[in-house]
C-alpha cells in the first residue's frame, strides 16, 4: 500500500491508498527519510519555474491562462500582471476566486516519478500599476525584461493572497500546505 502525506499545522499525517507511492525496492515498505520539508520544496519550485497557469471562472465555466509570476518570501502572495483589456482582467473583476498550477515537467520530460506540480489556491485583487509598487517591485526582481509591460498605465497587477497549496511529487505523494499557519 502506498501513501499520501498531507502536512496539516506543521505535522504529516500519512493516509494508506491501493497504489504503491514512495517505495523501497531493497525492504518493499514506505520509506520514512523520503519526507520532505513542504515549504521548502513549494519554495524551490517557485523559485526555478517562471510561469503558471490561473484557473479563473465566468458564466458557469472555468477559463485557464499561462501568465508569468513571481511570488513573496513568505509564500503567502503570487504577483502577475495582465492587461485591463483582457478576459483574465475580466473573470477576475468578477470572481475572485483562483488556482495556479505550477510543475517543473518541462525540466524532467523523461521521467514521471521526477516531476513536482502545485497547486495554490487564493483569492485575487486587482490593483493598478500605480498603486501596486511594492508588488511590482517583486514581480519586477523575477522579470526584470516586463518592467515597461508591468508598469504601463493600461497594466493592472494582481495579487492572490493564497490560502493553501497542494504539493504533488511522485506522481502521487500529496502533501498540502498553508503559509498561514506559520
Amino acid at each position: 500500500m502506498g501513501s499520501i502525506i498531507i502536512l496539516v499545522q506543521g505535522c504529516f499525517s500519512l493516509k494508506k491508498y491501493d497504489e504503491p507511492m514512495c517505495q523501497d525496492p531493497n525492504v518493499g515498505g514506505y520509506c520514512p527519510d523520503e519526507i520532505m520539508d513542504v515549504s521548502l520544496e513549494i519554495k524551490k519550485l517557485l523559485q526555478v519555474e517562471s510561469f503558471a497557469v490561473l484557473s479563473t471562472q465566468g458564466q458557469g465555466q472555468p477559463y485557464a491562462s499561462l501568465m508569468s509570476f513571481a511570488v513573496t518570501d513568505d509564500l503567502k502572495y503570487f504577483i502577475f500582471a495582465t492587461p485591463q483589456e483582457t478576459r483574465k482582467y475580466s473573470l477576475l473583476k468578477n470572481s475572485d476566486r483562483v488556482a495556479i498550477l505550477v510543475d517543473n515537467r518541462s525540466h524532467m520530460p523523461s521521467s514521471l516519478n521526477r516531476i513536482s506540480a502545485l497547486t495554490a489556491t487564493g483569492k485575487a485583487q486587482l490593483l493598478r500599476s500605480e498603486d501596486a509598487e511594492q508588488w511590482t517591485d517583486v514581480l519586477i526582481r523575477k522579470h526584470p525584461y516586463q518592467e515597461t509591460f508591468i508598469k504601463a498605465p493600461s497594466t493592472a497587477i494582481v495579487v492572490v493572497e493564497v490560502y493553501r497549496y497542494f504539493f504533488v511529487r511522485r506522481f502521487q505523494e500529496v502533501a498540502e500546505w498553508s503559509p498561514r499557519r506559520e
